[in-house]
């Protein structure tokens, strides 16, 4: 995706035929994954560590300090047990300006573990990926929008 991402900044005017060489800004990045690292222990340690080198990494590697970021839950199972919890609970402290007072104001973390639907009102019974729920895609969608509309007004919804 991040090779995608820059290529496309690279030919922007391919993308945008208005575009006239005005410049660009990242405002910001949004993140939701997490389920490929529940089956591991070792990753699941590290998840709280390495998603805070990913926000600084991104934003030195798109030249973007000062983008925001926001993230989901995004265990893709309900979250709530294992290593799904465990890693559930990294991703909502990086978005604790407690305990990472450098992401005051710019990083937000959203839980979505109550948008988990089941089996039956789910297109495919996966138990993960929330069962390809719809309903839960636009809702994480909107929660995440609403964050970065949040971080983007200064605090302000």
């Amino acid at each position: 995706d991040i090779a995608n991402a820059k290529a496309a900044l690279r030919d922007i005017a391919k993308w945008y035929p208005g575009y006239k060489d005005q410049g660009y800004e990242i405002a910001g990045f949004v993140w939701w994954q997490g389920h490929k690292d529940t089956g591991n222990k070792a990753h699941a340690s590290k998840y709280e560590e390495n998603l805070v080198r990913l926000i600084e990494n991104l934003r030195k590697d798109y030249n973007a300090p000062k983008a925001k970021f926001v993230l989901a839950t995004g265990c893709g199972n309900p979250g709530t047990e294992g290593l799904g919890k465990a890693i559930a609970e990294a991703q909502l402290a990086v978005g604790d300006a407690k305990k990472y007072p450098k992401f005051s104001g710019n990083v937000k973390a959203v839980d979505t573990r109550d948008l988990w639907r089941s089996v039956e009102v789910s297109p495919k019974n996966q138990g993960y990926h929330y069962n390809r729920n719809a309903e839960t895609f636009l809702e994480t969608g909107l929660r995440l929008g609403r964050a970065m509309a949040e971080l983007l007004n200064g605090g302000q919804s």
